[in-house]
C-alpha cells in the first residue's frame, strides 16, 4: 500500500508540472529590420519620421530618425515606447482611453509617459517583446499608422 500511495504521489506530482514557458527576445537583427520596416511605412503613407525600438526589457534598441525630422522626435518616440511598452496597449488608444476619464486627466503629468498616437507594443506569440515608437509622421494617427503596418511586415 505505501508503494502505491507514493507512486501515485509521484505520478500526479509529474502530471501538475507545466512544461516551461517560451520565451522570445526581441533581438538586434529583428529590430533593425522593424526600424527598416517602420521608417518605409511612415515614408509611403505619410512623410518620414523618427522611430525607436525597445527590447523586451523596455530599454532602447535602436534608434532612426530620417534628416529631415527634428532631433526632438527621437525623444517623443522614446517617451512613446515607454508608454506603450509600460501600458501594454497603443498610445493612442491609451490617449484616447485617458480623454475620456477624468481620472486620467493627471497621467499628462508624469514625464515619462506620453500620451500620444504612434507608440504600439510588439507582442509576439501572446508574448510582450519590446515597442515601438513613432514622432514626426504627421501627427498620432499617422505615427500610429506606420508603428502598426512596420510591426506587421517584419513579424508576418
Amino acid at each position: 500500500m505505501k508503494k502505491f500511495i507514493c507512486l501515485s504521489l509521484l505520478c500526479s506530482s509529474s502530471l501538475l508540472h507545466a512544461a516551461p514557458n517560451m520565451a522570445y527576445t526581441l533581438d538586434l537583427k529583428l529590430a533593425d529590420q522593424l526600424v527598416n520596416n517602420v521608417m518605409h511605412a511612415c515614408t509611403q503613407s505619410a512623410k518620414p519620421a523618427a522611430v525607436v525600438v525597445l527590447d523586451q526589457g523596455g530599454n532602447i534598441l535602436t534608434s532612426q530618425r530620417h534628416e529631415t525630422v527634428g532631433p526632438h522626435n527621437l525623444i517623443a518616440a522614446e517617451r512613446k515606447a515607454f508608454t506603450a511598452y509600460s501600458t501594454k496597449i497603443s498610445t493612442l488608444k491609451f490617449m484616447r482611453n485617458a480623454q475620456n476619464n477624468a481620472d486620467s486627466q493627471n497621467l499628462t503629468s508624469l514625464p515619462e509617459l506620453l500620451l500620444l498616437g504612434g507608440g504600439v507594443p510588439v507582442f509576439y506569440k501572446n508574448q510582450l517583446i519590446g515597442a515601438v515608437g513613432v514622432a514626426g509622421a504627421g501627427g498620432s494617427v499617422q505615427d500610429d499608422q506606420c508603428a502598426q503596418q512596420g510591426i506587421e511586415t517584419t513579424l508576418k
